[in-house]
Formats: structure tokens, C-alpha cells, sequence
């Protein structure tokens, strides 16, 4: 029988085809199952009225796997962080350090600082085997070896690097917390004090020690010797003053509290370590409107010693740990850089710090249309980002020459900072910020699937009433299914 070229040709077209297009409604399929299993995760406590923005993306093909309402702009809580850490990254690079300066002029000393969030932060000081304060040891042995026992003169600090708006306006009562502290261009010990109790006699007042040692706080002592162990820590308002209630059954060291004026405290602290070391100072504290010669850094021959921080450990207490005041910092440092590259010499400020954002994701394509940012940390429920928005920042920072590095200042599931209660068992597969104020529980980051793909993913939920544990374990369960991509069924 004689065959017909033209049912053959279009056997063969249909014999090649076949399987791309078996692939193609293989994977269309899975996206659907991924797509009706998340609904159903995350819809889970809709009738609460708390709504959601999510959105999956495979990478590096920018490939959207899911979208919820990822347009709509959401309060981030500290997801905000994450546009603050990817553009300080950007303006100033991992090798990047940021400095403190100890240097003499004359008869007197100076303390110049640059708006570095790290000097004296006791984590990373313990991370090497020190304390907050052993910055200060190496500076007293610095002192000694140029003779220096006795300074005749002042100690100057100069906290001008970053703008005298230590506070946001839109934080309210966190400012008695740790959480809330100021931010300056001199900070100290996260800019907090910690007291430790002690218990001593039935029925009479605990011992209690502070750190860093200061001489320029006040606490009042209330707090009683007994069996049941419920103590209290309350910074009163507007003051350096704490006030210890409740009973004390055993030692503890209470939550950190912040302190009214970074710089004079960061000298205050100083001070008073180098009288431990017998290194003492005749005259007054005084604080100075002008580093000293009136640039940064110091001259050569009045500079004493350098504390340098580097750019990955300011990255990690940010993305990690979730420090606040890091983050504030870095927004602020970010600004000022921002503002040089445009001609103008100013300090660094919240202000300048929004624009520099702006510019960034302008500069990598992103859609900046609806972002509100109020401040650097997402302690502000003022910030509004869209799921979007978070998600195409991570494919552009994960393309970088530096995308792997960045990836690794993000907590890790089940391994460390905010995330190591979280993920058991997926150790190596989640790196993400978590994000946390009243009514708002955020998760965003990266997920690196069983088979070794990447995705990156945002889920936020707002208007969240009471409690944000279960919109929490709802996200956890969202990402667990995310590591199983694309053998999910």
C-alpha cells in the first residue's frame, strides 16, 4: 500500500511534540496542585479576618509558580530589612568596614564614631571570645603604651556622622524596649543597658550589676528575695532611669533596655573603663559638633586605635538576628552614602536612607510605585511592600557575583537566629527573614528544594487578631511543601 508523505510528516510533527507537550501539561499540572494546596494552607484561618499576600517564584527563570494578591501592598514587619540589607549591600559592598576611632589631641580625647551599629554589640563580641567592653581593654593598653595614664584634658565624642533624630517618630512606647533603641553615628552595646539580680536574703532587695558600667543611669531597686521568680525591668520615660520590681528566686540577667543619648552613654562607658584601668580624665565629657580636624578619619598622628567592623557581620545581625538598631543604622548609613554620591555632605538620615531604596530597585527594574518606607527595621507599620516587589529583589540579589554570600546572612531553618526553632529537619533549605508586629506575621526568603532548585517565596499576613502562632505554623507548612518542589502530588 503507498504510504502519504503528508500523514507521515504530521505522525512524525505529532511523535516530537507529543512529549514536549506531555511535559508541558506535567508541569501545568504540578503548578496547579502547588497552587490548591497553598490556597488551602494559607486560606486555612481566613474566616479570622487576617488576609494574606503570597507569591513563589523558580529561579534563576524569574518563572512564577504562585501569586496571591502579590500587588497589593502589606506592612512588612521586619521584612522591611530585607530592602534595607540588599541595598546597603549594593552601596557599599561585603568588603566594606565601618569604623570608631579613639584619637588624642593635645591634653585631650576624643571618641569618633561613624554610625557603626556593632562596636561594643555584645553577640559578636562573644562570637570572638570577648565582651562589649573589650574594645575598651585594648584601647587602655593602647593609652599606656603611648604613656597616656593620665589625660589632663576632655573627652570629646562625636556622634555626627548620622542626624540627631536618634528616634522614629512613628514608634511610640517601643522606645522602652530594646527593641526600639535610638540610633546614632556613636552607639555602644546595641545602645542598651543589662542588668543581672542576684538574690540575697529572704524578704530583701536583690543585688543587681549593669553592663556596660556606667556612672550616668539610676535604678530603683524594688524588686524582692523570695521563692517565686517573677522580676520586672521598666525604663521610665524620658529618662536614664530603671526601675526592677516583682521577686527574684534566682540570678538572671534582665531584658536590655535602651538608653536616652547613644553618644554620651558610648562615653560614659568608655570613661569609666579606663578609670577601672587606672587611665583617668581631668576634665569634663563634652560633646563635639565636628570629628576632630574636621574630617574622617582623624589625622594620622592623633589616632590612637580603630575598631572596624565588617559588612557581613552587620548583614547577619540584620537578616539572622533581626536587630532593630542595625538596621536603622544601615538605613541611615546608606542615605549618607546616597547623598555624598549626589554632592551633598549632610549626615545620614531616614530620609536620604528612602531615597537610596528607591534608587536601588529603580536600578534594578523593580516596581518601587507602591513601597512605603517609613523607617529601616519594619518596626514602623507605616512600611508597605507588595510580595512582588520582595520576591523579584531576591532573584536580582541571588543573580549578584555576591548572590551566595547574601543568601547566607539570612537566618537559616532550623540552624540559627530567628529561624532556629523553626524547620527542623530542613537544615540547608530555608533561608529567610521572618518579620513580627502587632496584627503581622511575615516570611520571606529562599527555599533550595530537595532537588537542589532554588525558589524564592513571600507570604505576609495582615489585620491578624490576637496571637500570630498559627498564621506562623501555616507559613512553616507552606515552605515545607515549597522544599518538595516539584515532587509534590
Amino acid at each position: 500500500m503507498k504510504s502519504n508523505p503528508r500523514r507521515w510528516t504530521r505522525s512524525l510533527l505529532i511523535s516530537l511534540l507529543l512529549p514536549l507537550c506531555g511535559c508541558a501539561l506535567l508541569t501545568g499540572g504540578r503548578e496547579r496542585v502547588l497552587a490548591r494546596q497553598l490556597d488551602e494552607i494559607l486560606n486555612r484561618r481566613a474566616s479570622t479576618g487576617a488576609i494574606v499576600t503570597a507569591r513563589v517564584v523558580e529561579l534563576p527563570a524569574s518563572r512564577e509558580l504562585y501569586a496571591r494578591d502579590c500587588d497589593v501592598p502589606f506592612t512588612p514587619a521586619s521584612n522591611m530589612k530585607i530592602l534595607v540589607s540588599a541595598t546597603g549591600l549594593d552601596m557599599f559592598g561585603f568588603d566594606h568596614t565601618f569604623k570608631t576611632y579613639l584619637a588624642v589631641d593635645g591634653d585631650d580625647l576624643w571618641l569618633i564614631g561613624t554610625g557603626d551599629p556593632a562596636f561594643g554589640d555584645p553577640r559578636l563580641a562573644k562570637r570572638r571570645g570577648a565582651t562589649a567592653t573589650g574594645v575598651f581593654d585594648e584601647w587602655a593598653a593602647a593609652l599606656e603604651q603611648r604613656g597616656r595614664t593620665r589625660i589632663a584634658g576632655s573627652l570629646y565624642y562625636y556622634d555626627g556622622a548620622l542626624d540627631a533624630q536618634w528616634v522614629h517618630p512613628a514608634w511610640g512606647g517601643s522606645v522602652l524596649h530594646w527593641y526600639g533603641a535610638p540610633v546614632a553615628g556613636l552607639n555602644f552595646n546595641d545602645n542598651c543597658v543589662d542588668i543581672t539580680i542576684q538574690p540575697t536574703a529572704a524578704g530583701r532587695p536583690v543585688r543587681y550589676t549593669v553592663a556596660p558600667p556606667v556612672t550616668d543611669i539610676t535604678v530603683i531597686n524594688e524588686c524582692i528575695t523570695a521563692d517565686k521568680h517573677e522580676p520586672t525591668i521598666e525604663k521610665l520615660a524620658g529618662s536614664n532611669t530603671y526601675k526592677l520590681g516583682g521577686t527574684c528566686a534566682k540570678a538572671e540577667e534582665l531584658k536590655s533596655k535602651p538608653v536616652q543619648s547613644p553618644g554620651a552613654f558610648a562615653a560614659d562607658a568608655l570613661r569609666t573603663h579606663l578609670a577601672a584601668h587606672g587611665i583617668t580624665i581631668a576634665g569634663e565629657t563634652r560633646r563635639a559638633d565636628a570629628p576632630l580636624g574636621g574630617t574622617i578619619p582623624p589625622p594620622a598622628d592623633a589616632l590612637v586605635a580603630v575598631h572596624e567592623t565588617n559588612m557581613r557581620d552587620i548583614l547577619g545581625r540584620i537578616d539572622t538576628n533581626s536587630q532593630n538598631m542595625f538596621a536603622e543604622a544601615l538605613c541611615k548609613l546608606t542615605g549618607q552614602a546616597y547623598a555624598a554620591r549626589e554632592g551633598r555632605n549632610v549626615p545620614g538620615s531616614w530620609t536620604d536612607g528612602r531615597q537610596a531604596v528607591h534608587a536601588f530597585l529603580r536600578r534594578c527594574a523593580i516596581d518601587d510605585a507602591r513601597v512605603v518606607v517609613a523607617d529601616g527595621s519594619g518596626l514602623s507599620e507605616h512600611n508597605k511592600v507588595t510580595a512582588r516587589l520582595l520576591t523579584d529583589l531576591f532573584a536580582v540579589m541571588l543573580a549578584r557575583p555576591d548572590g551566595d554570600a547574601y543568601v547566607d546572612s539570612f537566618a537559616k531553618g532550623g540552624v540559627n537566629g530567628t529561624l532556629e526553632q523553626r524547620f527542623a529537619g530542613l537544615a540547608g533549605h530555608v533561608f529567610a527573614k521572618t518579620g513580627y508586629i502587632g496584627g503581622v506575621r511575615a516570611l520571606s526568603g529562599y527555599v533550595k528544594t530537595y532537588g537542589g532548585e532554588w525558589l524564592t517565596f513571600s507570604i505576609i499576613y495582615n489585620n491578624i487578631p490576637g496571637a500570630v502562632e498559627p498564621y506562623e505554623a501555616l507559613q512553616d507548612e507552606a515552605v515545607r511543601l515549597l522544599v518538595r518542589w516539584p515532587d509534590i502530588r
